[in-house]
């Protein structure tokens, strides 16, 4: 028995006989349903993506179980990054809606149900002019496969019929192309659930991976403190090992919650209907472990904490009740409570998270195309693309498959820079948890379970500050698998990662040709800068409609690093690992060159991103520039809307910013003030290349940006023996460093009598009379070159050379 829809829209019952169907023969089958049914039938699908969140052990992988009404796992399994999507339809069980686990098999059983009564219906009326359009939905969405029919052919059918998922069956399917009426088409409401690992780094990575979803299904621990930081555990092959970073679940879910909110819906092809925004339901996992005091105080902190965006969350997350969000369960349990949770939960989904949902209408041989697609991990496009010709595909539609399916799954196609597909994504995601793994954790046992062979000490210590070599993948143990295919070896792997971002290429860097942030460990104590000329410029993320302050979304910060070192138009470096400069999976100091090097400092707040400019003040707007471009670019790369905004930090209220108003000059709005503050020209630097020179009180600013640029005159003159002894003197020790960089003589300074105070003097008199480049720009040099040792020269230079007796002392 199946069911289609009459007229007017309402489901109504095809009956047909087993028998009857397999004797109207193979060919006639051929001839009357399966070709043309494929070629143009079609299936609208609604389709809610789900990513499974929550720190490492909150309980995604049980919550994906429950979700899907299945049993709890029996080993204690871990995530990776992410788990291949999870595919899951709504079936009627016992009177109860669930959403079940879709597999091939079963997703070819109804394809292949249905393609049957459409040739059993045409055999019946085949004298008459068959359908112009005939609408079936999937059998399971009526029927759950355990019930049983009151149709006494449906038993039989089971005893004579054959197994559509046969391999046979198969066959017979990809080689018809007969005729049979047109618009033939299926309707159906999938979940795409993505299970993602909660690893530190990896959330950062996630969102490159996943692209946009449109559900976040937040597992949070409720036999766990919300607010209280807790060391980070990493998983490898189900063992737990500590990391070195800290977090705290409400943390976890304000980041989850508001990154949602910056999202902007994908372009998929196909789609009919967009998703009007993110949707959010969170599971209060452990919950026998709790009592319900505990659960109405976890409610009351989680409410409190995002009360500034109580707007946005009446309208994003799924409330359980009126007055409650967090829907409680016990994912382990085996009763009839299980089956509970899970028709809760899938309700909550279907009646509530509608917005998040799209609609797409995409061909019937897609479907066949994807299931005919071998088990293994990785495939070659020319394999995928062979495979689509026997559909009567040609290259064009199986590529267009193959971007939807990396759309709305994990599915990895990425043809601008490989030639094999992702089927499952665990290889490349392996590969990268085993690599983040090494500089997570330090632990001998954990680098026993990733390496094949032992790294050297300087390779692991050089890949903490996120340097490295390509050859440091032949020690993984997951390279056997990743590398299966000789059309995607180590070089391709290389160019993936370098065409995602993830990685940059370095020259001349002695500790490694690539940098990866993602393996840097985030700042655990709190980190300052010391004053510079311009204000720190913040950039704040508000949401579009209610104009509520977002946190900066997950994974967005590294990404804008690797954009800033990859772009072309200045040179932009890492600085030294010294303790002057920041280096951090979120806090990060780079060296970039203008007319000489100056350093930037970036630095994740997670409430907004602090800008720190070291050079002279002119340079601020090209600055603010090139971040701009960097965060646009990071945020196409994660499918993010441009809903950031720049500011400053309120200089009467720590809580308050000062939001730069676009459309008037030099005006700042305050955020929880209600005022305009006035800001004084060191703020507005930033900004001076749109208004034009910025007037002030007694021309202060005029003053500012002569005395700039009577700095960078001075930086070109010659400079006087007895000031750059005495400005050097504190670092006398270095002379043979100093000679050395200035290209003079030191050898004979080795062996003499001396004080290390006299031969810094010797030293600099030759250079002076050596008459090459003997300029107070290349003493700075030095500074740079070395700011282990020179870090306070360097200050006390700079201080020297914008004092008013700078230019007397000079040489003319």
């Amino acid at each position: 028995m199946h069911h289609q829809k009459d007229a007017g829209g309402l489901p109504c019952t095809l009956k047909y006989s087993a028998e009857k169907k397999w004797n109207i023969g193979i060919s006639d089958f051929k001839k009357h349903a399966v070709g043309k049914w494929m070629e143009e039938g079609s299936v609208d699908l609604t389709v809610t993506r789900v990513n499974m969140l929550g720190v490492p052990g909150a309980g995604k992988t049980c919550s994906l179980r429950l979700l899907l009404n299945e049993d709890p796992p029996t080993n204690d399994t871990s995530t990776p990054i992410a788990c291949p999507a999870v595919r899951a339809t709504r079936v009627a069980v016992s009177d109860k809606m669930i959403w079940n686990r879709v597999t091939p098999a079963k997703l070819l059983d109804k394809l292949a149900a249905n393609l049957a009564a459409v040739a059993v219906n045409l055999e019946q009326e085949k004298i008459e002019e068959p359908p112009s359009s005939v609408v079936l939905s999937f059998p399971d969405n009526a029927q759950s496969s355990g019930e049983v029919s009151s149709d006494p052919s449906s038993t039989s059918s089971k005893e004579n019929s054959p197994q559509y998922h046969d391999e046979a069956f198969i066959q017979e399917i990809l080689e018809i192309l007969a005729t049979q009426p047109k618009e033939i088409h299926i309707s159906d409401h999938w979940l795409y659930v993505i299970d993602s690992g909660g690893q530190p780094a990896y959330q950062e990575l996630l969102p490159l991976f996943t692209r946009a979803a449109s559900l976040n299904i937040i597992a949070l621990d409720l036999s766990k403190p919300f607010n209280e930081r807790f060391d980070l555990m990493y998983r490898i092959d189900g063992k737990y090992f500590p990391c070195h970073s800290k977090s705290t679940q409400l943390a976890f879910f304000q980041s989850a919650v508001s990154t949602g909110a910056s999202f902007k819906p994908l372009d998929i092809s196909c789609i009919s209907k967009k998703p009007t925004h993110s949707m959010h339901l969170v599971l209060g996992t452990h919950y026998d472990k709790v009592s319900n005091a505990t659960l109405k105080e976890k409610e009351e902190i989680l409410m409190s904490s995002m009360s500034s965006l109580e707007p946005y969350l009446q309208e994003c997350i799924i409330h359980q009740s009126d007055d409650y969000v967090i829907f409680p369960v016990n994912t382990v349990t085996t009763s009839e409570e299980r089956a509970k949770y899970s028709e809760e939960i899938c309700n909550a989904i279907w009646f509530d998270g509608s917005a998040a949902s799209l609609e797409i209408k995409i061909p019937i041989r897609w479907f066949a195309f994807e299931l005919s697609l071998p088990e293994q991990s990785i495939v070659s496009v020319k394999e995928a693309l062979s495979i689509g010709e026997r559909y009567g595909m040609n290259e064009e539609d199986s590529k267009q498959a193959l971007k939807y399916f990396h759309d709305v799954s994990l599915m990895l196609y990425y043809p601008e820079v490989t030639d094999i597909i992702f089927i499952d994504s665990k290889p490349i995601i392996e590969i990268l948890s085993q690599l983040l793994a090494l500089t997570y954790v330090d632990d001998r046992n954990a680098r026993a379970l990733v390496l094949i062979k032992p790294l050297s000490r300087p390779i692991m210590n050089n890949l903490k500050e996120g340097f490295f070599n390509k050859n440091i993948f032949d020690h993984l143990k997951s390279r056997s698998v990743v590398f299966s295919l000789p059309e995607f070896q180590l070089s391709d792997l290389i160019r993936l990662l370098l065409h995602l971002n993830i990685i940059t290429e370095l020259e001349d860097e002695p500790k490694g040709h690539y940098f990866i942030p993602y393996a840097l460990p985030s700042y655990n104590e709190p980190v300052s800068i010391k004053e510079t000329n311009a204000k720190p410029l913040l950039l704040v993320w508000r949401e579009e409609e209610s104009e509520e302050i977002l946190p900066v979304p997950t994974g967005l910060f590294p990404l804008t690093i690797v954009h800033l070192l990859n772009q072309k138009e200045y040179i932009t470096k890492i600085s030294p690992s010294t303790p002057a400069y920041f280096k951090f999976r979120d806090a990060m100091s780079l060296k970039i060159t203008f007319t000489q090097k100056h350093t930037l400092h970036l630095i994740n707040r997670y409430t907004h991103i602090e800008v720190y400019f070291t050079g002279p003040t002119q340079h601020c707007p090209l600055v603010r520039k090139l971040l701009t471009t960097a965060i646009d670019n990071s945020s196409d790369a994660m499918h993010l809307k441009h809903n950031y905004i720049n500011a400053f930090a309120c200089p009467y209220n720590e809580s308050c910013y000062c939001i730069v108003n676009e459309d008037h000059h030099k005006v700042a709005d305050c955020t929880v003030c209600g005022e305009s503050p006035a800001l004084s020209n060191d703020y507005w630097t930033w900004f001076n290349d749109a208004q034009g020179p910025a007037e002030s009180n007694n021309g202060t600013q005029i003053k500012q940006v002569n005395n700039q640029s009577s700095d960078e005159n001075i930086k070109d003159k010659e400079p006087k023996l007895k000031d750059l002894h005495r400005l050097f003197d504190s670092s006398a020790a270095h002379y043979l460093t100093i000679g050395t960089a200035l290209e003079v003589e030191v050898d004979d300074l080795l062996h003499s009598p001396l004080s290390a105070s006299d031969k810094l003097m010797a030293v600099f008199k030759r250079w002076i009379e050596s008459n090459k480049g003997v300029t107070w720009r290349n003493a700075l040099q030095v500074c740079e070159d070395y700011p282990e040792k020179f870090g306070k020269v360097k200050s006390d230079v700079e201080g020297f050379l914008s004092s008013n007796r700078a230019c007397d002392n000079c040489e003319k």
